[in-house]
């Protein structure tokens, strides 16, 4: 896909902040190094925010900048190798577990959550939560890697994170049923809590 905007600074300098756009950070209870975001929430890729507030819950850290604007939202959807927005960054600093939350088409397969991001055992344990959860999920043989440096998932505090393109159908189904909503959202906590955990994390994640 072209995108307008090569970076966030010539995003910023086009558009008005909480007008066309806005930036929601929100620091959970706990002191840990887990962070959940949406790069492109709002209604950039609908229902992406959702999905990151949900597993957040009250716990975690949730970055998203959203679109605000009453259409062509898809204008605003910076690729995730190219954002660079300075809160984003600097919340990153310090954050071990990095989970990005993306919309992706359906095209022939509304079911399935495709993974990637650098973090291969963070990656690994989702897609073994989600499972067990009963949603499909596939790792390997799809268009959205997400291995570059410079990917936003990429740039915590170890340089490797794990993001998830969900379906558009799957994303409505979870935008409307609760229960779905809670199981996929519970699924992919538990994997961070367990993941955070193993790599020394003193707190737990209760959702």
């Amino acid at each position: 896909m072209d995108n307008e905007f090569p970076n966030f600074a010539a995003l910023k300098a086009a558009k008005t902040e909480n007008i066309d756009y806005r930036i929601v950070v929100r620091l959970g209870a706990r002191t840990g190094s887990a962070i959940v975001m949406a790069p492109h929430g709002g209604k950039i890729e609908p229902r992406t925010s959702l999905i990151t507030e949900t597993i957040a819950g009250r716990d975690l850290d949730m970055y998203c900048f959203e679109g605000l604007m009453p259409e062509s939202n898809r204008e605003l959807h910076i690729t995730s190798r190219n954002f660079d927005e300075a809160t984003a960054l600097e919340l990153l600093r310090t954050k071990s577990t990095v989970v990005a939350i993306h919309g992706r088409q359906d095209r022939d397969d509304p079911s399935t959550v495709y993974l990637g991001g650098k973090d291969a055992a963070l990656v690994s344990e989702i897609a073994w939560r989600l499972q067990e959860a009963d949603f499909q999920t596939q790792k390997d043989n799809h268009p959205f890697p997400g291995i570059q440096d410079l990917n936003i998932v990429n740039r915590g505090l170890t340089g490797k994170g794990a993001q998830l393109e969900v379906p558009l159908s799957l994303r409505r189904r979870l935008g409307s049923e609760l229960e779905l909503l809670e199981r996929f959202c519970g699924a992919v906590r538990k994997a961070m809590e367990t993941f955070d955990a193993q790599n020394g994390a003193q707190a737990s994640i209760v959702f």
